[in-house]
């Protein structure tokens, strides 16, 4: 929604000019007493938008950081979404699930709909309403809206859509690993892991298992035999909070002595310290506990 609200900056900047412009002039005389009450609707239709810009510009006014003339303004639902994607995206297993931000949108994306229909209704009654002059100003102004908030919507969906196609993936792709982590899933995704894994494993059972010695079927349920995710894997990530980040025991540890041209026993210091807003490029697992913990944030 910050595209929308930057938007209803530009409009109210350029008011003086709209109100000299020629082209507003194209109302005839007979049709004087018609014209307050359509160009009253203009700004009743912004009015909620403008309400939210302005108690979200007061919001930015309070936060410490905030600088003056700072254009940006947040929209914390949108944000814990994009967060939540973008985490999901970088991270190499599952994270867990947020239902609550999830649903939010989902009924947001139904309100955004209404409104779109309501708008594009409006912007074709103005237009037939004033064909004779080449349009009017209100059914233009309703026809922008609801392709921005269009827009907004769409990028929300794609959000949406793309998280839960993530999920499954890691859902389907380490089916065995993720019977022991349910918690992190919502009702609907363990119904699915469920599903697919008795599908699974009667195609298994049907191609394989019932053609192998059952004592070889003991093996398969070892840990090792088990397809895992990569916690070895080096994700970038931005701290929230200061951290301390322990090497000792780690293969990252010979890692990082590798790229200085030491030897493992040459690191006596395998406490690393980071501020907050410091970026890091780091082996996921040994900054696994904090990213679940909220004081590091994975990043794409």
């Amino acid at each position: 929604m910050a595209d929308l609200h930057n938007l209803l900056d530009e409009i109210n900047n350029d008011a003086p000019e709209l109100e000299e412009d020629e082209t507003l002039q194209i109302y005839d005389d007979h049709q004087q007493d018609q014209a307050p009450t359509v160009r009253a609707s203009i700004p009743a239709a912004l009015a909620a938008a403008a309400d939210q810009r302005d108690s979200n510009a007061r919001y930015v006014d309070d936060l410490p950081d905030a600088e003056e003339g700072e254009a940006h303004l947040p929209d914390p639902e949108y944000e814990q979404l994009k967060s939540l994607w973008s985490q999901e995206l970088a991270c190499p297993e599952l994270m867990p699930s947020d239902a609550e931000t999830v649903s939010l949108h989902v009924d947001l994306l139904e309100g955004q709909e209404e409104t779109i229909e309501d708008l594009l209704q409006r912007s074709k009654e103005h237009q037939r309403q004033f064909s004779t002059e080449g349009g009017g100003a209100s059914g233009e102004l309703a026809s922008l809206m609801a392709q921005i908030t269009k827009m907004d919507l769409d990028r929300t969906r794609f959000m949406l859509v793309d998280l839960a196609r993530v999920r499954m993936a890691k859902i389907e792709n380490h089916a065995l690993h993720n019977k022991t982590m349910t918690d992190r899933m919502t009702e609907e995704e363990v119904s699915y892991l469920r599903r697919y894994g008795e599908l699974v494993e009667k195609h298994y059972r049907r191609t394989v298992l019932n053609h192998l010695p059952k004592e070889a079927w003991k093996k398969l349920d070892e840990p090792e035999m088990i397809d895992s995710p990569n916690l070895e894997e080096f994700v970038f990530c931005r701290v929230l909070e200061p951290i301390q980040i322990d090497l000792s025991g780690d293969d990252a540890n010979d890692f990082y002595g590798e790229l200085n041209g030491q030897d493992r026993g040459d690191l006596v210091d395998t406490m690393q310290e980071h501020a907050a807003g410091s970026y890091l490029i780091v082996m996921y697992k040994t900054i696994r506990d904090l990213v679940l913990d909220g004081k590091v944030e994975l990043l794409m």
